[in-house]
């Protein structure tokens, strides 16, 4: 009787729960709306079928009349225009501008908000130092998903580590405590429709100190001065003037950097397109293979144009790939 009365009380939180979540579906010969319902937000997101453009509504389930955020995003889900963002009794927290990289926020609900902006003009000006300021005023984008914590000692059973303790927020959160760790992202931009997400990564520590953590400028070997100029558009036309296997597949584009050792790209970005023009699978394996060319994305040189194929196997349960291998012929 214990055990079906545990049951039914599981069955009854379970249903309850689901109940609170649901989603609705419209379609238009324009857009296509998708309705989502949790038990706190109504999330209304609508799809422009023959445009580049996605509007994006949260509100306050206990009083749609009231907005948290809203906003407009491409379909590759970079954010564009203006996004603000408010508690649910109208309190206006911040708006951001994603065209211009910019944002304001309500002082008093963001009470540590100018040591997080001492902290940014530090990073900046590691960034400054490092890639010129040609570099970082035309390819450099501060991303809003930054964090704050609170690291310090402490001692367990196999022994006495640093830890953060407690995570405080996002780099736009109120936080309510004073922060020692700034984890600080940023963007890589070629041009107003092709950036590259979390591509620079600093952590700094409570006077704006460098740690070790910040891979990839603890990494970098060299940095020529001066801006990207290499594009999707320009690096597509190199490849057809220099074709390898022939296919009418997609190209597709990535800024890389060359985090291995002892390799051409060690220690610096390089510019990657990828064609695939094969596969072959059999019951357990996929093998694809890929045109691939290599630039350097300051003078938009061709650095290597090769063959390569990825295999990708089954194993307990997961699909695994190997990095690429050249193919010889």
């Amino acid at each position: 009787m214990k055990n079906y009365l545990f049951l039914l009380i599981a069955i009854l939180f379970y249903l309850t729960g689901f109940a609170q979540y649901s989603t609705t579906t419209l379609q238009t010969d324009s857009t296509k709306v998708e309705i989502t319902k949790n038990s706190e937000y109504r999330i209304w997101e609508e799809t422009y079928l023959h445009k580049d453009s996605i509007f994006y509504s949260v509100r306050y389930i206990k009083d749609t009349t009231k907005i948290h955020t809203e906003g407009w995003f491409r379909k590759n889900e970079q954010y564009m225009g203006k996004w603000s963002k408010y508690k649910i009794d109208g309190t206006w927290l911040y708006t951001i501008d994603y065209d211009k990289h910019t944002w304001k926020y309500n002082k008093k609900e963001f009470k540590y908000q100018p040591l997080k902006d001492q902290i940014k003009t530090k990073a900046d000006t590691i960034l400054l130092n490092i890639f010129g300021k040609e570099f970082f005023d035309n390819n450099i984008v501060f991303n809003f998903d930054g964090s704050t914590s609170f690291n310090r000692l402490k001692t367990c059973k196999k022994g006495t580590y640093w830890m953060q303790d407690p995570y405080l927020g996002s780099w736009i959160e109120p936080i309510h405590q004073k922060p020692n760790t700034f984890s600080i992202s940023y963007d890589v931009k070629l041009s107003d429709h092709e950036l590259y997400n979390d591509l620079i990564f600093l952590e700094l520590d409570s006077v704006g100190k460098l740690k070790e953590k910040s891979l990839i400028l603890t990494k970098i070997n060299h940095a020529q001065k001066g801006k990207f100029t290499i594009t999707k558009e320009k690096a597509i036309e190199i490849c057809k003037q220099n074709t390898l296997k022939k296919s009418n597949r997609e190209y597709k584009t990535y800024l890389k950097f060359g985090h291995r050792a002892n390799t051409p790209y060690t220690g610096t970005f390089f510019y990657e397109v990828v064609q695939q023009y094969e596969e072959v699978k059999d019951e357990n394996e996929i093998i694809r293979f890929f045109n691939i060319w290599r630039f350097n994305p300051w003078s938009t040189k061709l650095l290597s144009k090769k063959q390569m194929k990825k295999e990708y196997r089954l194993y307990d349960g997961c699909l695994t790939s190997s990095n690429f291998i050249e193919v010889k012929e």
